[in-house]
């Protein structure tokens, strides 16, 4: 039975715990209140030489006529009890006195996690005053609690203090059970996580066009800035925080009378490949997200990099303007050597290593952060004594562990115990969502009987890998998945060598997973598929013969024959269900993206498609060309060969006689058509794009 959250209380006063972020989230923290609160950019100025505990940065001017350059200087205690002294600020009379003779102090702003007494600020402001300074202020624990609570941009660019302190503080029982077991998972990380100039821009972006795409490679830390970002989002009352997994949940998910929710779509193009049927759904559904932004509701993407620049140029004119001229796009790899040190730093600093462990790999930590492979995810994976029990703490091996994240990552998994393998096994055939009270039958019972593991015992060593290789079930989710999409990765390439491992799984995986995720042998690769071996050819045919006659479905399985079987499995399908070749899926924007065509090219090719058919496509290419002005095929001339010889001369006729002639004609009938929500080009192709079916 739910119970609604207890309703507590909360002043403006109520303690933080900031003396547990360490000095430089501090030293953020102060820089973000300065320009968020006081409208103010900083820069930092200098570092005391106290062991790093305070920083100075400086308030430029506004203009020559506008206020003088200030100064703010940031003191940390990692003592919860202590309170300022005036003894605190003689250290700083001489950095004082230079700053005031720079003009550098005119004002000048003493910003401190201890609690400050009254007449202690009094006498702090005199001092200032008599060494020159004009406007000195003295901001105390009290101030900055105040500030944390009253501001969520500030929340939003130093997420660090949401677990501070009693979380329902700030976000209280309007958060959804979805969005509160994100927290659940996400909370323990902010004391490593370090808000990155990608995160900064990220904020940025989404305040500006309500809308964000993440891209960056495995482990480079896109899914941590987008899960941070969507649990602050949750603490708006008028937003509902939903995680998705597809473009399809967005438009099962979107009531277009509901302006007030947050969408964060993980891996929007695909997990691990790119989703051919994600890429044809976003060309459809990114009008509708544009219609959802002008209602208020705002979008964070992720994506890989290679993923998203092939998805890219599929969607073509379709892509949303902010994605196509990269305004709402952060690469989020791009990290400075000092962002490194300090996610670095954090994560073995508050990992679960022993201290001995700690202490032992401190000496190389500038040498890991200094790889220029390095990524946020593997940094993570060295605080974890789970991922680094065969690491010897040397600067080689620490220094190979981040070149070589994924040979590490699959050392580590066949380390594992086989029942622990086979709970692995199990969440991959499930595509990496292992629902515990809908599994896949087939799936689950291919892995029991390969592995020799009864279901019981897999279900039991599920909790054990809570935390560290799965995430486990929250309140409001029942869903068993990876922890980081890269051990989905090491898993691929761990069965990859295990031939009787994918006999089980193109037994138990499911149709949509093989379509999107494997490749045959002999075909061209593909990176991260799994490669199915020619000894499997007979078994694949017979999975893929049963593929549901459905438009979505199509659309996979004939860029499957295309483009990802090999000749062999091309025959045995072709001949095996001719009828497939007459089969119908969505259309696309340009004809060359068009599966069934590319299909029906091989087909030609290999003396497998009737002239009916090739009678029907030579006619779908002539009307793309005369009506569309997609002549993208005759780059092409496996699809070119569809269309017979003499045709295809009477085609040239036909475009330079009536095409050609009435071109300005046809501009202009786009032109009084047009919608003015779409963009410009997208309007050359408004024939033949969307999801029409009858291609």
């Amino acid at each position: 039975m739910n119970q609604s959250l207890p309703r507590v209380a909360h002043g403006p006063w109520s303690d933080l715990a900031l003396h547990t972020i360490g000095w430089r989230a501090f030293q953020d923290l102060c820089s973000q209140v300065c320009e968020v609160l006081l409208g103010r950019p900083v820069e930092i100025y200098r570092e005391a030489q106290d062991g790093g505990q305070d920083a100075v940065f400086l308030i430029p001017a506004i203009s020559k006529e506008g206020d003088a350059i200030g100064s703010v200087q940031c003191k940390h205690t990692s003592d919860s009890t202590k309170s300022l002294r005036l003894s605190d600020l003689t250290p700083e009379f001489d950095h004082v006195r230079e700053l005031v003779q720079l003009g550098q102090a005119d004002t000048y702003v003493l910003m401190t996690n201890m609690s400050v007494d009254a007449p202690i600020a009094l006498q702090m402001r005199q001092k200032l005053r008599a060494l020159g300074v004009r406007k000195p202020h003295v901001l105390g624990k009290q101030y900055v609690v105040r500030s944390i609570r009253s501001s969520p941009r500030l929340r939003a660019l130093v997420p660090q203090v949401y677990g501070l302190g009693d979380l329902t503080s700030i976000l209280d029982e309007r958060v959804t059970q979805q969005s509160r077991a994100l927290l659940d998972y996400w909370i323990p990380k902010l004391k490593t996580y370090v808000p990155t100039r990608a995160h900064r821009s990220a904020v940025k972006a989404l305040s500006e066009h309500r809308i964000v795409l993440l891209l960056g490679n495995p482990s480079s830390g896109k899914s941590a800035i987008g899960a941070i970002l969507s649990t602050i989002a949750s603490e708006d009352a008028s937003h509902t925080v939903l995680a998705l997994t597809s473009p399809r949940d967005f438009e099962a998910g979107w009531n277009p009378n509901d302006p007030g929710r947050f969408f964060w779509i993980d891996d929007a193009f695909g997990p691990n490949v790119l989703r051919e049927d994600y890429v044809q759904d976003w060309t459809s559904t990114f009008r509708k997200v544009q219609a959802a932004i002008s209602k208020g509701n705002r979008f964070l993407l992720t994506s890989r990099k290679h993923i998203y620049e092939a998805a890219k140029r599929r969607l073509g004119q379709r892509n949303l303007p902010m994605f196509a001229d990269g305004s709402a796009i952060v690469d989020v790899g791009a990290l400075s050597l000092e962002e490194k040190s300090q996610i670095l730093y954090n994560h073995v600093n508050y990992g679960t290593q022993s201290q001995s462990w700690k202490t032992n790999v401190k000496p190389h930590l500038q040498a890991v952060a200094e790889v220029p492979e390095f990524l946020a995810g593997i940094a993570e994976r060295l605080g974890d004594p789970t991922f680094t029990k065969s690491l010897v703490p040397r600067e080689s091996a620490l220094v190979r562990f981040m070149k070589e994240p994924r040979e590490h990552l699959i050392d580590t998994v066949n380390a594992l115990d086989e029942v622990s393998q086979a709970a692995l096994v199990l969440v991959y055939v499930h595509q990496g969502a292992f629902d515990t009270a809908t599994p896949d039958e087939a799936a689950t019972r291919a892995v029991t009987e390969l592995t020799g593991v009864a279901l019981p015992r897999i279900l039991d060593c599920l909790v054990d890998l809570k935390g560290s290789f799965l995430r486990g079930p929250a309140p409001g989710v029942r869903v068993w998945s990876f922890a980081h999409p890269t051990i989905a990765d090491a898993m691929t390439e761990i069965l990859r060598e295990k031939p009787h491992m994918m006999a089980a799984l193109l037994r138990g995986a499911t149709i949509d997973t093989i379509l999107s995720s494997f490749v045959c042998e002999g075909a061209t690769a593909i990176q991260d598929a799994l490669t199915i071996p020619a000894t499997l050819n007979e078994l694949l045919v017979a999975r893929l013969l049963r593929t549901p006659d459905e438009d979505s479905r199509n659309w996979s399985l004939f860029w499957f024959l295309a483009f990802r079987a090999n000749d062999a499995v091309f025959k045995s399908i072709v001949q095996g269900d001719p009828t497939l070749l007459d089969r119908n899926c969505w259309s696309a924007e340009l004809i060359t993206n068009n599966p069934k065509i590319n299909f029906h090219a091989r087909a030609h090719g290999a003396a497998l498609l009737s002239d009916v058919l090739r009678e029907e496509s030579a006619s779908k290419l002539e009307n793309a060309a005369q009506t569309n002005f997609d002549l993208s095929f005759f780059d092409d001339p496996a699809i070119m060969n569809l269309i017979p010889p003499e045709r295809l001369v009477s085609l040239g006729m036909k475009f330079r006689t009536h095409s050609l002639p009435n071109i300005e004609e046809t501009i202009s009938d786009i032109a009084s058509n047009a919608d003015l929500d779409e963009e410009p080009g997208s309007h050359l192709y408004a024939s033949g794009g969307g999801r029409g079916i009858g291609s």
